[in-house]
Parts: structure tokens; sequence; C-alpha cells
């Protein structure tokens, strides 16, 4: 058995996902599409509209699966946007949905989930609040762990019947201190080796309960242990997600004060600058991405039940 295991960590293909598999060699991982994924992405429309240039603020919007997963995934984003009104909390679209809201006004076409962020102290509260104020009983917040990293562990607003839907919420820190760009790389490096380090003295036996409190540890007393903190300080990702970018620091004008944007429809809260913010994740956010990553569920093969859920959440968004 120690021998089998020894071989596969040195060398072995498998099952990441229903459309990707995973290479690891000599503790390297990589991600890569079954065939028959590759040929259907291959074949999407969008490929076409980037290479024939087309204005990327007038794409269509998805069509099929991926478009009722969208819509679905909305309607759970509507019942977070309850919940938090009603429990006090603030929060806030990220990433690739605040992409989507200043360039498509709703999601990116290619993508299906939803990514929003909040400040620590409500972040925290967001999991009861579900538990008290949600209309849905089957909709729920919760600590995710990850299957494939085993010390990343964030909250997600889920459906108990279907677990392809899904709204992330990334927890944001007060660092306490301005920083310059520079400055803000250079601890950005900083974290991810902590994170590293943290990644390399985890394993899958360990409960939810100690990977949290090794991150939160962590981040208190590695990350922000601040002296004379300033109010108007920088904000940072916290460590309990593994974020790509290389600047994980947002200056506090960026988030103050916060405003609302239209997405697919609806207005829903905004931080102050999208323009400064998503320009510090992907550059040209106007242009067309250098890959296109399709979206987390267009191929899945959802089951009969999967599909009606799909079906009711998408046709009942306006009533959540």
């Amino acid at each position: 058995m120690k021998i089998k295991e020894f071989l596969k960590n040195i060398f072995s293909i498998g099952i990441y996902n229903e459309t990707h598999r995973i290479l690891r060699f000599l503790g390297i991982k990589l991600k890569f599409p079954r065939w028959e994924y590759y040929l259907k992405k291959k074949g999407n429309p969008y490929y076409y509209y980037k290479r024939h240039n087309k204005d990327i603020t007038k794409l269509p919007p998805a069509t099929g699966q991926i478009r009722d997963i969208q819509l679905a995934n909305l309607a759970l984003l509507k019942e977070m946007d309850y919940v938090c009104k009603h429990a006090g909390l603030t929060y806030w679209l990220d990433g690739g949905t605040l992409l989507g809201a200043v360039r498509h006004k709703g999601f990116i076409p290619w993508d299906d989930d939803i990514d929003t962020a909040m400040l620590r102290d409500d972040y925290e509260k967001i999991v009861d609040a579900f538990k008290k104020y949600s209309k849905n009983k089957d909709i729920f917040a919760d600590y995710v762990r990850s299957k494939i990293n085993p010390c990343m562990c964030h909250i997600k607003v889920q459906h108990k019947h279907c677990p392809h839907l899904f709204v992330d919420i990334f927890p944001w820190d007060m660092y306490g201190k301005r920083l310059t760009t520079g400055e803000q790389f250079e601890k950005t490096k900083e974290i991810k080796r902590i994170r590293k380090s943290l990644e390399e003295t985890s394993n899958k036996t360990m409960s939810d309960f100690e990977i949290k409190y090794k991150i939160e540890d962590s981040m208190n007393n590695q990350v922000l242990n601040v002296k004379d903190i300033d109010s108007q300080g920088d904000y940072v990702w916290g460590m309990d997600f593994n974020h790509p970018w290389k600047n994980w620091f947002t200056h506090y004008e960026v988030l103050h004060p916060m405003k609302t944007i239209m997405f697919e429809g609806e207005e829903f809260p905004c931080l102050n600058d999208p323009d400064a913010f998503l320009s510090r994740l992907y550059g040209d956010y106007m242009a067309y991405p250098s890959r296109i990553g399709l979206g987390h569920s267009m191929y899945l093969k959802l089951t009969p039940s999967e599909k009606e859920i799909i079906s009711d959440l998408k046709n009942s968004r306006d009533k959540v």
C-alpha cells in the first residue's frame, strides 16, 4: 500500500470533475480537460466572437443549460441579499460577477458562478443569519472545504438538493495600514508563502475546525499584526481562499463609500470604484481574456430532480 501511494505521488492521472482530469507529477498538479469536453469547448460561439473581434460588451447572453444555472444562481444571490438586509449585514459583488455587471450588465456569458465579498465581522455572522432569515428552507450558507486543497475553507450559499448551485462569499480583513502598490505586491508574496506553508502542513484528516483555526491564527498573527492601526488603511483578502491574483490588497477609498450596480436587471451592492478594482485584477477588463474559461456547470450531466430545482429557481427568481 505504501509503495502504491508513493508511486501515485510521483505520477498519476485521475478524475478532477466531470469535465477535467488531473495529472500529478513529482508534487506538481496539472488540470486538463477531458477530450469530449475539449471538443465542445472549441465549438463554443464565444471563441468565434473573440476570433472576429466582436464588441465584447454587446455579446448575447448565454443560452441553454449554462443560462438556466446562471438564473438559478441569481435566485440564490437574491436570497442572500434578502437575508443580509434583514440581518443588517453588508456584502458586495466581487471578482467575475462584478466584472460581468460592469461589462455585460449581468453574467459574463461563458461563466455561471457568483462571487461576493464581506468584511470579516459580517462574514462570520452570515451562516446564522441564513438560519434565522432565509425564506427558502433549501437555501443555506455554510463553510465548504475544498476537496482538492485541504487548507481552503470558505463560506458558500448553497441549495440542499442541487450541489451545482452556489454563491461564493470571500472574506476581507482590515489590514490597518495604507501600502504603496509595490508594498502590496511584496506583502501578497509573503501571504502566499504563509498559505503554502499551511497547505504543506495540512491534510484531509484534519477537521474543518482545525483548518479554520490554522488559517485564522496565521492570518491574525502573521498578516494582521500591524501596529498603529489606521481606520482607513487597506483591506486584504483573507487566507481562507487561495486567490490567484498577484495583489490581494484594496485601498479604503476603492471600497468606500459603497454604492449599487445593475446585474441581470436588479440592483446589488457594489464597491465605490469598480474600475480601480477590476483594473488591478484583470488589467484591460474590457478586452477578451487570453483564455475563455467556460462555466463550471456548462456540460454537467444533471439529474432530473436537479433540472427541476434549477427550473423552479429560474422561474421563481422574480418572487425571491
